[in-house]
């Protein structure tokens, strides 16, 4: 049973994942798209044909994503005996928090109810209030700055292939260390964006510079050959997106 959470929650991040790519792509080409982030998606979504059924089904997929997340966390606990697995338990628990938050505001979206969410820059005004609320920030952005790391140290060790099974087809398996080494390195760039975001925000004491993946693509577009940087960021994504389907079919936990 949690096998099959595992799988359908993986698919479904790859496929929020891609259209947030694929959108983002069209857009730096200049043939429509637009530029996305995770609320763009569930936009999209809406708006096709059965749209509400396509927003309760990823919704579903998220909210097992997030159920599989908490599941390492205890797993980790429970049968790693390393110094870092506690280390490792809150990365997986955040994780699960985090894309729980994002399953549940597409369930409501499915069943047209309307959540009352917290927006960065009132959450980041609320921590800046704080006696230490910069040094906060700082912190979270030294986290994310090595969390982008582990993912440039991922693809370098190979270590997203470690638990993949080079099963009888080769080529696939080819294809999906392509893709994961070029959507990881990808998602990696990213991080260390938005880490940029975050330390400019604790520097100048200014909610207004946390951005999210939209702002992200939108802040490179604006850099020279910005059409470039965005339109190979959003393929980053395109097979970030791709290599989550090849993880959930050919890994095991």
């Amino acid at each position: 049973m949690i096998q099959k959470i595992r799988t359908f929650g993986f698919v479904t991040k790859g496929l929020v994942y891609a259209i947030i790519g694929i959108l983002t792509f069209l857009t730096a080409l200049n043939i429509g798209g637009k530029v996305s982030d995770r609320n763009t998606v569930i936009a999209f979504l809406e708006n096709q044909i059965f749209g509400k059924v396509l927003l309760l089904i990823v919704g579903t997929g998220m909210l097992s994503y997030a159920i599989w997340r908490f599941y390492k966390s205890f797993l980790v606990v429970t049968n790693k005996n390393k110094k870092t697995k506690y280390i490792l338990m809150i990365d997986f628990f955040m994780r699960g928090i985090i894309y729980g938050s994002f399953a549940i505001s597409i369930l409501y979206k499915a069943v047209n109810q309307s959540t009352q969410g917290v927006s960065k820059e009132s959450l980041v005004t609320k921590i800046l209030n704080l006696e230490n609320g910069a040094y906060i920030l700082y912190t979270i952005a030294i986290i994310i700055f090595i969390s982008a790391i582990n993912q440039f140290y991922i693809v370098t060790k190979n270590k997203h292939l470690k638990n993949i099974e080079q099963s009888k087809n080769l080529e696939s398996f080819a294809f999906l260390k392509k893709t994961g080494t070029f959507g990881i390195s990808a998602r990696g760039i990213s991080f260390l964006i938005f880490a940029w975001f975050i330390f400019k925000a604790a520097s100048e004491q200014n909610p207004n510079q946390i951005k999210g993946t939209q702002e992200m693509f939108t802040y490179l577009h604006n850099l020279t050959f910005g059409d470039i940087l965005m339109a190979i960021m959003a393929l980053g994504f395109i097979s970030y997106g791709i290599f989550q389907y090849f993880y959930a079919r050919y890994s095991s936990y």
